[in-house]
């Protein structure tokens, strides 16, 4: 989750700012080590963010739980018994939805009892089941506990999303980079959002950026139906929605794109062309990308590159980020970079 990094010198200014502006999440203890203390913080607006960055530097950390009197390890602890050491003690929290990772139904139940125990916005609590696959990357759910759901509303960044969690994949965990490119867009630009699902990307891009024009291209056709509902809901008519494939739907905008979003690490590589297709010169582009956490960036370069030498264009990369830990070798990075 997100956090900002301080030196201790500079904690306390932080930490009355954080608490002014309701940024710190108080469902997580402080992280301390020998010069830094680490704040927990919800998904900060563009404004919050801008001071945060002058006066800390935010990260992905990871932070303990814990809600007043009650830590969640001790209840998961006192729930679980002996089974404790062994238990993957993470969650994921959106809207109302708790998601925890596949487990053994009697100890979901017991894991899920100490959520809710611990945070009274959890109604439900869904076990994942199997990865986010095909070709509409979503996942399955096992409802384990609360009202029996999989659609919730979700905010972020000053957004909220409505969605079914079955029909359309989102992470929270990508808030700090829906956030960091919504920052970056410029006045009237015209952006492209690739596998726009139920919308983050494009809707937080348009109500900062009223005078922007963008287009959403999404395959699945729940996701596009959810993201139609988002667009009215959060009245973001500076979004033009398209529903289809990336590579077919690219000829209808060649040369329109000032700034590409393409956050498909799994296979972003075989939508360059359609990059290519839309972009104007000088385009900027940000690239998602699962990879070895030794190699990623290097590997991920080297693909790019090579695939806009043989189409005759430059590039130039801007800054590279580790969005997340994806598993215990691979890691998601982002590229920036501008094609010439």
């Amino acid at each position: 989750m997100l956090g900002a990094k301080v030196r201790k010198s500079g904690a306390e200014k932080i930490k009355l700012y954080l608490a002014r502006q309701k940024l710190m999440d108080i469902n997580y203890r402080l992280v301390s080590s020998n010069e830094f203390i680490y704040f927990p913080i919800r998904s900060p607006s563009p404004a919050q963010r801008r001071f945060l960055e002058r006066n800390a530097k935010i990260v992905d950390a990871e932070f303990e739980r814990n809600s007043g009197s009650q830590n969640y390890r001790d209840a998961l602890r006192k729930a679980l018994g002996d089974d404790y050491d062994s238990a993957v003690k993470s969650y994921d929290v959106i809207g109302s939805i708790a998601l925890i990772e596949d487990a053994e139904i009697k100890t979901a139940r017991k894991i899920a009892k100490a959520i809710m125990a611990i945070n009274r916005n959890v109604k439900t609590v869904l076990c994942k089941v199997g990865p986010v696959s095909g070709v509409y990357r979503v996942r399955k759910y096992r409802h384990v506990a609360g009202v029996k759901t999989y659609e919730t509303v979700y905010r972020e960044n000053g957004a909220v999303f409505s969605m079914d969690l079955r029909r359309s994949f989102i992470s929270t965990r990508l808030a700090y980079e829906r956030g960091r490119i919504s920052s970056l867009v410029g006045r009237k630009e015209n952006v492209v959002v690739m596998f726009a699902g139920a919308g983050p990307f494009a809707i937080e891009i348009a109500k900062l950026h009223r005078d922007a024009k963008i287009v959403a291209i999404e395959l699945n056709r729940s996701a596009y139906s959810y993201m139609l509902r988002n667009i009215r809901l959060n009245k973001a008519d500076n979004i033009e929605a398209r529903l289809g494939d990336v590579n077919k739907v690219a000829a209808d905008y060649a040369g329109f794109a000032d700034r590409i979003v393409m956050p498909l690490p799994k296979s972003a590589s075989n939508f360059l062309g359609a990059a290519l297709k839309v972009a104007r010169k000088g385009c900027t582009v940000h690239y998602y990308a699962f990879g070895k956490r030794e190699s990623a960036v290097a590997d991920s370069k080297r693909t790019i590159k090579e695939f806009f030498a043989r189409h005759g264009k430059r590039v130039s990369f801007v800054s590279s980020r580790t969005v997340r830990t994806y598993s215990p070798s691979e890691i998601e990075i982002v590229l920036d970079f501008k094609i010439r």
